[in-house]
């Protein structure tokens, strides 16, 4: 009954809407995230089929995963639709370096993580086969010292990687069901724990929780306030957390 049937994978536009991907309503819904107004939503009659995350590429070009056929596409600025790779089923997370190497990683119907060519030319690499059982990464971002950070769904922990040696680094542990990890402008961890509905900052040794929601959360981003945003795939729901910590 919601608007939105799932809300998975968001990633802020660099129009400032919120973009949000949906599997079970195999669309990408644009919103204001200021009213909620409903802006645009990309479906199959667009090319868009089963999208799990999406993310943006610094000419405002945005890739998503469809995480049932194993696609990676995009659009690009002027709105030509590119396929960057096709993998096994269970495309996942996607993410961007900061000079717009994009990563993909498998969960639940794979646990590999690669790097891919968004213009498609290029064969996929693989950097990592060894991340599961069950899930490779999941909701992943870029940090700091130049690594690539993901959570392991079933491990309880949040790893980074050399993208370029394959080396793995643990950086969090002691979560109940990471599910996703990005950064705010400052360059502070956050992690989206799915079985708790909590939302933690991570320091050092040392969480935070800036909110706790229902359990079934999928993925957050952060606005240019770092004001999260917050995504639920079982009530299709996007939250904000403001200042005050009303939601």
């Amino acid at each position: 009954g919601a608007n939105i049937s799932g809300s998975n994978g968001i990633h802020f536009g660099p129009d400032g809407l919120l973009y949000i991907a949906s599997v079970v309503g195999s669309d990408i819904t644009v919103i204001d995230p200021d009213s909620g107004e409903e802006i645009k939503r990309y479906t199959a009659a667009d090319g868009v089929f089963g999208p799990d995350d999406v993310a943006f590429a610094s000419d405002g070009s945005f890739y998503w995963t469809s995480i049932l056929t194993g696609e990676v596409a995009g659009f690009t600025p002027g709105g030509e639709r590119i396929v960057a790779a096709q993998l096994a089923p269970g495309s996942n997370p996607i993410t961007f370096s900061n000079d717009d190497r994009l990563f993909v990683s498998h969960c639940f119907l794979g646990t590999n993580l690669y790097e891919l060519d968004p213009s498609g030319v290029a064969e996929p690499r693989l950097i990592a086969d060894d991340l599961g059982p069950g899930c490779g990464l999941n909701g992943m971002d870029w940090g700091p010292e130049e690594r690539l950070y993901g959570p392991r769904w079933f491990a309880n922990e949040v790893v980074s990687y050399d993208v370029d040696t394959g080396e793995r680094r643990g950086e969090a542990t002691g979560f109940a069901t990471p599910a996703a990890s990005k950064f705010d402008s400052q360059g502070v961890l956050h992690v989206l724990d799915t079985a708790t509905g909590e939302l933690i900052r991570v320091e050092g040794d040392e969480k935070t929780v800036l909110v706790s929601l229902d359990p079934g959360l999928d993925n957050f981003a952060f606005d240019e306030n770092d004001t999260p945003y917050i995504s639920s795939y079982t009530d299709g729901f996007i939250k904000r957390v403001n200042a005050d910590g009303t939601i």
